[in-house]
């Protein structure tokens, strides 16, 4: 009954947590950059220095505790001594597809993804508006960067996704 109990609630908070990553990355891939592109440089530039200290928090928040949650969850089926996630079975070999899915996202987002966004945001707080002309180049190359990041990462994580509902139906 109590493992019952923390079993739910764990696969509730992994749930929630993946649905603030994979959330975030959609907003940055399909909302956020296509908008900061049509925006004059200094509004860009207001929105960023106000909006990435507090997305980037967030972003890794979510990322790891769907980790977290999604491991306690798999440690706590091999508690009882099964097998259930063994590649030899359907239901482990989709759970495996999955979370290795999302252990690759994990680290795109995080080593490159955020290390992307800090980039920007120091490339904004320490250079003066008058000389961000001569950054240019470099802003150009990590804002690409981010957006790139931001698609493959829920590409990635819509894939993982499927794997976790399909072993979910079996």
């Amino acid at each position: 009954m109590v493992f019952s109990l923390v079993s739910a609630v764990l696969a509730w908070l992994h749930i929630l947590s993946a649905i603030g990553w994979m959330g975030s990355a959609m907003f940055l891939a399909m909302v956020l950059g296509p908008s900061t592109r049509e925006l004059p440089p200094p509004s860009r530039r207001d929105l960023v220095l106000r909006l990435f200290p507090r997305f980037i928090r967030y972003v890794a928040i979510f990322a790891t505790l769907t980790l977290v949650f999604g491991v306690l969850l798999g440690m706590g089926l091999l508690s009882d001594g099964s097998d259930v996630l063994s590649p030899s079975t359907t239901w482990g070999l989709r759970i495996i597809i999955g979370a290795s899915l999302a252990l690759v996202a994990y680290a795109l987002a995080l080593a490159v993804g955020l290390r992307s966004a800090r980039g920007i945001l120091r490339l904004l707080e320490k250079t003066p508006q008058a000389q961000q002309e001569v950054q240019a180049f470099e802003m150009a190359k990590l804002t690409r960067r981010l957006r790139l990041t931001a698609a493959t990462v829920t590409l990635l994580l819509s894939v993982s996704l499927i794997f976790m509902v399909a072993a979910s139906r079996l």
